[in-house]
């Protein structure tokens, strides 16, 4: 039998869910485009629209919501789809969604600060590199993994972070094409 304490503690879930996700959302934002040492925990609060003691109850510091968004990106849903599109499919995730180099950027710019730096490392070995190097599997998956990650990186770099002329404008569609093929050749390595 439920008491009156039941719809509070639901709704009190939802919110803390709520205000947890709008935490998260503002400091992918904030990481993403100023950095680590440039952003701060009343700056995340304030976008979030939430107190700034929040921050530190959900998650500890401003190292432990660093972590937390790198948490939030999963690249293992990708790993579920049809391997001979994988190409056309990641490259799709990179050209189609807005916030697509987001986690790069972040770890890019956060790169000055050594706890940021090493959660960055940290996060790409394990929640990138090895769950690909194990879809990938042999031969050298590990390796093949790390070359789709410098393909990736160094495309995203060269388009959003560092912009080059060449990847603007109608060029895109025919980078978008080569970036596909090259990302499922990599792939592919392992068929041959």
């Amino acid at each position: 039998m439920s008491g009156p304490s039941e719809p509070k503690r639901a709704t009190r879930q939802r919110d803390a869910d709520r205000t947890r996700a709008a935490i998260l959302t503002a400091a992918r934002t904030l990481f993403s485009t100023r950095g680590f040492a440039n952003t701060g925990v009343r700056e995340v609060a304030e976008l979030a629209g939430v107190n700034s003691s929040l921050v530190g109850r959900y998650f500890g510091s401003k190292q432990g919501l660093f972590r937390a968004v790198l948490e939030e990106i999963d690249i293992t849903p990708m790993l579920h789809g049809d391997r001979r599109r994988f190409g056309v499919d990641m490259v799709g995730v990179f050209f189609d969604e807005p916030d697509s180099s987001g986690p790069l950027l972040m770890m890019i710019l956060s790169a000055a600060d050594p706890e940021a730096h090493a959660a960055s490392v940290e996060f790409l070995q394990t929640k990138v590199i090895a769950p690909l190097a194990r879809w990938l599997g042999p031969p050298d998956g590990e390796g093949r993994a790390a070359r789709l990650n410098i393909l990736w990186s160094g495309f995203l770099t060269s388009w959003k972070l560092l912009p080059i002329q060449p990847l603007a404008g109608a060029r895109v569609a025919s980078t978008r094409r080569w970036l596909e093929a090259a990302t499922q050749a990599i792939v592919d390595e392992g068929s041959a």
